[in-house]
């Protein structure tokens, strides 16, 4: 298993998000919590759409570091966004799913949601480009 703590503190603009991640049976639940610098419409107010998109794109990320159990970056290839509703300035969940891992390449979904995991408020779908080095070794292994 990635240690995803790690993944997200060797990343300025990660650590900048303020991700906070759990880790189930499920995968690895991402949680935004809500902040008044990530809101890009005031009159709503609503969160901005780049953040949204942001989050969710690292949540693909470190879903997948913790399919692969590596720490070794993957590479976005392209990026697919929905936004289905406007996210409200309150704390943002989102989880991801790995619809295909090939030799080189992945296919990762997810979607964020507020207070109802039914009701998603933004989907995304990403390809990736598989770092060389797949599976970490223990030290002396």
């Amino acid at each position: 298993m990635a240690d995803i703590q790690q993944i997200i503190a060797t990343s300025p603009f990660r650590r900048f998000m303020g991700i906070e991640t759990q880790v189930d049976e499920r995968g690895v639940l991402a949680i935004m919590p809500a902040r008044p610098d990530l809101i890009g419409n005031t009159m709503l107010p609503a969160l901005h759409g780049g953040g949204i998109a942001a989050f969710l794109e690292i949540t693909c990320l470190l879903q997948l570091a913790h399919e692969m159990g590596t720490t070794a970056p993957a590479r976005s290839i392209d990026f697919s966004v929905e936004y289905l509703r406007p996210g409200r300035p309150e704390t943002t969940f989102a989880r991801a799913v790995v619809r295909r891992m090939g030799r080189r390449v992945a296919t990762v979904h997810s979607e964020a949601w507020q207070r109802d995991e039914a009701s998603p408020i933004c989907l995304v779908r990403c390809h990736f480009r598989l770092p060389e080095q797949r599976i970490e070794t223990p030290a002396g292994a």
